[in-house]
């Protein structure tokens, strides 16, 4: 009977949160972020050829693969609706349902208590809302990856792997799931689990590959921006990184000629080669970014506001009245968004402050075993944006969830299981 009544008090929760998000959607609308513009391009492109992303006979014109899976998300959305609406609502109900992937992780990973404490954390926090009404791949790639670690602690290894596959298809970084869980399957000793999840995982990155491969020519199952994004964001120009020129076909590392006539699978190859060329030559500057990389990563979480900005749409920077610098510059006087943003800022910074200080309580009573797998998604996530990404406030928004998980299993340590002793 308590089990019948718990079930009932987070299927409101979770529906209340679902309206939440369809409301804001309603009332505000879409969010044109370049990214969800640019999705938004491509698609209309795809329905001119009545054919998926990428198109085959353009991959000499396209700079580069984006992510495949958001714009092809899009690009159906637009052919049987003849609008982007539907999968903004699709990207709000993900949204919505992502509260209850929270609760379940929790609830399978500790106790029912964990799960309930990380569910209200979730809803509580005011960047988890605005965030389906654009196309950003963020939004189905954190459901996804969610619906997989649920799978895991489900013990349907396959259904976890397919739905890491589909995370990856809209964004390429599922690859920290993927050692999360293997990492988990081993501290908790189910190591034979692995195989099967590994070749799950790789049985469907092998489909997908495959009828690219069919269409397109090229085994293409996820994005390839990160060679590009990387070389474009190491190199500076106003460095003296100049005497390195020489070492590029066209003195310049992020310059590929259209006379060598790559595609866009081609160009990400040169793009590689270039970025070991250039690290085998800066090493030092390739670490000194790094500190950089993990603030602009991590100093803030105020992207998803741009939801709430006026006339979003017309805004020749949507990022301009969100961002610290013009927050800064415009206290005490701050528009409406800007106060949520400050107040989202203090709660953000509340939970990295005890998410990092679980960890530390876990570590010093040596129960490991039950961070591992949060802790995991996050160092392992932070460590390959730092080594093969460049640092963006949205790229840790995939970690959130495990940052709040963090939070809830050190309340529920100390204000539950031992009564409020010992918190330090």
């Amino acid at each position: 009977m308590q089990n019948r009544y718990h079930q009932i008090i987070v299927a409101a929760i979770v529906v209340v949160f679902i309206l939440l998000q369809l409301t804001i959607l309603s009332i505000f609308g879409y969010t044109p972020y370049p990214d969800s513009q640019g999705y938004i391009l491509l698609a209309k492109e795809c329905l001119a050829h009545n054919e998926l992303y990428p198109i085959a006979s353009n991959l000499h014109e396209l700079p580069f693969v984006w992510n495949v899976g958001s714009i092809n998300l899009t690009f159906f959305s637009l052919k049987l609706f003849n609008s982007i609406v539907p999968l903004l609502v699709l990207y709000s109900l993900m949204k919505g349902f992502s509260a209850w992937l929270v609760y379940e992780t929790g609830r399978r990973l500790s106790s029912y208590n964990v799960g309930i404490i990380a569910l209200f954390i979730y809803i509580l926090y005011p960047a988890n809302y605005g965030e389906g009404t654009s196309l950003l791949s963020e939004t189905p790639f954190i459901f996804f990856s969610l619906a997989a670690i649920v799978a895991v602690l489900s013990h349907r290894n396959i259904l976890a792997a397919s739905l890491l596959v589909a995370a990856n298809w809209m964004r390429p970084m599922a690859v920290i799931f993927v050692i999360a869980i293997v990492i988990y399957y081993i501290a908790y000793g189910k190591k034979k689990r692995i195989s099967v999840f590994i070749a799950s995982y790789l049985l469907g990155i092998a489909l997908i590959g495959t009828l690219s491969h069919h269409r397109t020519g090229h085994f293409i199952y996820q994005a390839k921006t990160g060679w590009m994004a990387l070389m474009q964001y190491s190199w500076d120009h106003d460095s003296d990184q100049t005497d390195d020129y020489a070492l590029f076909k066209y003195k310049d590392p992020n310059y590929i000629s259209s006379k060598d006539n790559y595609d866009a699978v081609e160009r990400d190859s040169v793009w590689q080669s270039h970025f070991w060329i250039w690290l085998q030559n800066n090493p030092d500057e390739y670490f000194k970014q790094m500190p950089r990389k993990f603030v602009n990563t991590f100093a803030t979480d105020n992207v998803n506001f741009c939801t709430f900005i006026p006339d979003k749409s017309e805004a020749e920077y949507m990022y301009h009245e969100v961002s610290m610098p013009v927050v800064l510059q415009s206290m005490p006087k701050l528009s409406a968004v800007q106060v949520l943003t400050v107040v989202n800022l203090i709660v953000y910074y509340t939970l990295m402050f005890f998410a990092a200080l679980s960890v530390l309580k876990f570590i010093r009573i040596k129960k490991y075993k039950i961070i591992v797998l949060p802790f995991t998604v996050i160092s392992t996530g932070t460590l390959l944006l730092l080594f093969v990404g460049h640092g963006e406030a949205r790229f840790h928004q995939p970690f959130m969830p495990f940052i709040i998980l963090l939070v809830a299993l050190y309340i529920n340590f100390v204000a539950i299981d031992r009564k409020f002793s010992h918190i330090i």
